[in-house]
C-alpha cells in the first residue's frame, strides 16, 4: 500500500492503543467534536501491516489507501482528521509506517495497570471471532501456552493473527512508546493513564483538545469510560444474536418479520437485554495469588515504563511491594 496522500486528506492524528484502556470512549467522544472527523470505521488497522493478511474477514483485512480515506465522511467545519487503532502500539511496524505516511501526525497513547489490562484483554479475545481471538478460557492457561503459540503450536484453527495471542508482548509498555518516540518528536505524542482517564473523562478529554490544537470548551453528550470489559457466556448465543441483529444466514427472514412488527426502540432494548443476560456475564475477578504473580513478573516493565514517562508507575499502579526484594534490571515474563 502506498502510503502517501494528499495534503487536504491525510489523517492528521491517531489514537494508537492499548486495548481495553478507554481508545473506544476516547473515539466516541472526539466523534462528537464539531472540529474533528473521526473515522467511521473504528480499528482500521491500515497501519498494522506485520497482522494485516489478504483474506476478506476480520479486523485486519488489508484495505487501499482509497479504501482508508474513503472511512472520512467529513463535515465542512472539521480541521481534523483522526482515527483509533489499538493495535498500533504493539504493532512492530505502525509507528514507522504512520510516519511514511504522515511525519506530522500527532499519536495518542493510554496505557492500563499491565494485570488488570491483560485480564481485560484475555476477556475481549474471548468475545473476537476465532480468525482474530482465543479458545482457552483459563486465563492462566492462555498465558502459559504463549510460548508454544510463538512456535506455531497450540494456535486456534482458523486464527489468522497468532501474534495477537503473545500476551507478554503486550505489557511491554516501553518498548511500545519507545517505537513511535524513534520516529516522532515528543511533542507529537501524548501518554494518558487509564485509571486517570477512569477518575476524571472531563479532565483528561479536555488536555487531549488542547493537544490537538480543537476548542476545548466543547463537551461530548455524556462521559463514561464505555466498552467495559465483560465474560464471555455463550458463544453460540453470541453468533444467534449477532445474526439476528444484523439479518445474516438463515435468521434473515426472522429480522425482517420482527421488524415490520416492532418499534426500533424496543428491538434494541430486547437485543441490549440479550447481549447482557444471555451473550455474556459480568467480569469475574482475577485470582488474587496470579495477580500477584503477575505484578512480581511485570515490575521490569513498570519501572522501564515510569521512568519513560516521568512518573513513578510502581507507586501508582501498586508494584511498590515488590521493589524492595527485586533487582531494577530482572527479567520479566508470562
Amino acid at each position: 500500500m502506498s502510503t502517501r496522500g494528499s495534503a487536504s486528506n491525510l489523517v492528521d492524528f491517531f489514537v494508537a492503543g492499548n486495548s481495553k484502556s478507554g481508545t473506544s470512549a476516547l473515539h466516541r467522544f472526539l466523534t462528537t467534536h464539531p472540529h474533528i472527523c473521526m473515522s467511521a470505521l473504528k480499528e482500521p488497522n491500515v497501519f498494522a501491516t506485520d497482522f494485516c493478511h489478504e483474506a476478506d474477514v476480520g479486523a485486519f483485512t488489508r484495505k487501499t489507501l482509497k479504501q482508508y480515506h474513503d472511512l472520512f465522511r467529513c463535515s465542512p467545519d472539521a480541521r481534523l482528521r483522526g482515527e483509533s487503532s489499538a493495535c498500533y502500539l504493539y504493532s512492530e511496524e505502525a509507528a514507522k509506517n504512520i510516519h511514511a505516511y504522515n511525519p506530522d501526525a500527532r499519536i495518542v497513547a493510554i496505557f492500563r495497570e499491565p494485570v488488570d489490562f491483560l485480564f481485560s484483554y484475555h476477556l475481549e479475545m474471548l468475545t473476537n471471532p476465532v480468525s482474530e481471538g482465543e479458545v482457552e478460557k483459563d486465563f492462566h492457561r492462555a498465558l502459559q501456552l504463549e510460548r508454544e503459540r510463538k512456535q506455531g503450536k497450540s494456535v486456534p484453527d482458523g486464527c489468522l493473527v497468532p501474534a495477537l495471542l503473545h500476551y507478554s508482548e503486550r505489557v511491554k509498555y516501553a518498548e511500545h512508546l519507545e517505537r513511535f518516540y524513534s520516529y516522532f518528536d515528543r511533542d507529537q505524542v501524548i501518554v494518558f493513564i487509564y485509571e486517570d482517564f477512569k477518575r476524571d473523562n472531563a479532565r483528561v478529554y479536555k488536555e487531549l483538545l488542547q493537544f490537538l490544537g480543537v476548542d476545548d470548551r466543547f463537551l461530548p453528550p455524556a462521559f463514561d469510560t464505555y466498552n467495559k470489559s465483560k465474560k464471555l457466556r455463550s458463544k453460540w448465543a453470541q453468533h444467534f444474536v449477532h445474526d439476528l441483529s444484523h439479518g445474516e444466514g438463515a435468521l434473515s427472514p426472522v429480522r425482517a418479520a420482527i421488524k415490520s412488527i416492532t418499534p426500533e426502540p424496543l428491538r434494541r432494548s430486547a437485543l441490549q437485554f440479550a447481549y447482557r443476560h444471555l451473550v455474556f456475564k459480568p467480569k469475574p475477578a482475577v485470582d488474587p495469588n496470579l495477580e500477584q504473580q503477575l505484578k512480581s513478573k511485570f515490575l521490569p516493565h513498570v519501572r522501564a515504563f515510569g521512568r519513560l514517562i516521568g512518573r513513578d508507575m510502581v507507586n501508582e499502579w501498586g508494584y511498590e511491594a515488590f521493589a524492595s526484594h527485586q533487582p531494577s534490571d530482572s527479567p520479566a515474563t508470562v
